[in-house]
């Protein structure tokens, strides 16, 4: 039976312990040391993520990781050594659970030194352009990943995928602090931030390093393989990307059927809801019919009301000019009661009780009771609900 070459005393590392100022330096040395020592690439290659794991898994130990790979991508040789490390760590063959905690925290930290520009910035002379040490740092990692072995292509993958997922997950946090209070606002606000992700300026350094401008027509490109490694990684960008997007979709979709399934209306709501909704039906149906009606009775007073003040003034000429016998002050007197007659028998307020009832404030009252339940009725409800 095969026994963990690592036991829990070397995995778990006294945080907070005090460490030689050479102690980057000495972690170099030893990984470089145990490349060459070993010759079977695989056995290196397990060594290694134990000597790191052992070394360097505390969460205060991974800026020390950064300056032991800093320090081996600083040397010829050693970039080598530092791509081999992270394979180590990337593809353990034993404790995967351990090596996979140690990446995902080595990787945070990448990205967050990237965002808060914890080290400032690398300038790549030859081409004008400065660039995050972070994507530098992981870039000289990837390229020299392929220049050991095409196959590693899987690591870089996975690494890069990871730091997209880091940066996606920071941006989804960030815009739900900035629709937040305004002393998150604030928050979000303070300390410089790099004006691009990480994951995009690893393809830009990549492929700056992988320009060549020649002097004649003939000449080959030397980096030609790391043109093709960022045209690789936008691939994989993309597609990770793209996946993100799609789980963040997913995700929306389900809050928001989860939401609505929350604000449905209950059983007891719609019951209540029926007979105020047959009541409006009913306000709305004779409130329809209202203006017709009122029209109706409005013709008939006006016509009785213009009949007596005719009938009055034409008693009033009789009267004036005395024809068939009438006096003129009966002509006034017929003209001046069918004056108070059209004036007051005839008035809107004598003929109110003809007049139809305005129901539109009692429509808008009982309206207002079933609204809020319609509102949450689904499909399904609002269907059943109109049928019964």
């Amino acid at each position: 039976m095969e026994t963990d070459p690592i036991s829990e005393k070397e995995t778990a590392p006294a945080e907070g312990r005090a460490l030689p100022d050479d102690f980057a330096s000495r972690m170099a040395t030893k990984i470089a040391v145990t490349n060459e020592r070993e010759r079977d690439p695989e056995a290196a290659t397990q060594k290694i993520g134990f000597l790191i794991l052992r070394n360097l898994s505390a969460e205060d130990r991974l800026p020390y990781f950064l300056d032991t790979m800093d320090i081996l991508l600083d040397q010829e040789e050693g970039q080598r050594y530092a791509a081999i490390a992270y394979v180590a760590v990337a593809l353990p063959a034993q404790s995967p659970g351990r090596f996979e905690d140690f990446l995902n925290n080595a990787v945070n930290f990448l990205v967050d030194g990237h965002i808060h520009i914890a080290k400032p910035l690398y300038s790549m002379e030859n081409r004008k352009k400065k660039f995050s040490h972070f994507a530098r740092h992981l870039g000289d990692v990837f390229t020299n990943m392929i220049d050991i072995n095409s196959d590693l292509y899987e690591v870089i993958s996975q690494i890069y995928s990871m730091v997209i997922r880091r940066e996606m997950e920071i941006e989804a946090a960030g815009k739900e602090s900035r629709e937040g209070t305004r002393r998150h606002l604030m928050a979000a606000r303070e300390g410089p931030k790099a004006a691009k992700k990480l994951f995009d300026e690893v393809v830009d350094y990549i492929q700056a390093r992988g320009d060549f401008q020649s002097d004649s027509l003939n000449a080959q490109n030397p980096n030609e393989f790391m043109v093709i490694l960022a045209d690789r990684i936008r691939g994989t960008r993309r597609y990770v990307i793209q996946d993100i997007m799609n789980r963040q979709a997913i995700s929306r979709r389900k809050d928001m059927e989860k939401e609505l399934s929350e604000r449905l209306a209950s059983a007891e709501d719609i019951i209540l809801a029926r007979e105020s909704f047959k009541k409006a039906l009913n306000l709305f149906w004779t409130e329809k019919l209202y203006n017709f009606k009122y029209l109706s009775v409005e013709k008939v007073r006006v016509t009785v009301q213009v009949t007596g003040i005719v009938i009055g003034i034409g008693y009033f000429l009789v009267g004036y000019l005395g024809l068939y016998g009438m006096e003129w002050w009966e002509g006034v007197l017929v003209a001046l009661g069918m004056y108070l007659y059209s004036r007051f028998i005839c008035s809107r307020r004598a003929f109110s009780r003809f007049f139809p009832s305005d129901v539109s404030k009692e429509l808008e009252v009982t309206v207002g009771t079933f609204t809020p339940t319609v509102r949450k009725m689904s499909k399904e409800q609002m269907d059943g609900f109109l049928i019964r």
